[in-house]
């Protein structure tokens, strides 16, 4: 092999690795929190263009639905006292 067919195999087997290296880095992915769902609702309702009362409205919609779920988790989490 010459010269220049053995630079051209270096360079093509360090892009390979370096390639599979950064395909192999990326973060596992993970369900979104409750908070973060809520502020991606609100963040899409800013973006829809609604008048303001349907913007108030879907607004305490989402966030009635949130305390609910924290209620809700809360009340699952607390041990009953039994007596």
């Amino acid at each position: 092999m010459n010269t220049t067919a053995r630079l051209l195999l270096a360079a093509l087997t360090a892009s390979a690795i370096a390639v599979l290296a950064g395909c192999a880095s990326h973060p596992e992915l993970r369900p979104y929190t409750a908070e973060e769902t809520r502020q991606l609702q609100l963040e899409s309702i800013q973006r829809q263009g609604l008048s303001l009362d349907e913007y108030e409205l879907r607004k305490r919609v989402i966030e009635r639905a949130a305390s609910q779920q924290v209620v809700s988790e809360t009340a699952e989490v607390q041990p009953a006292i039994k007596g």
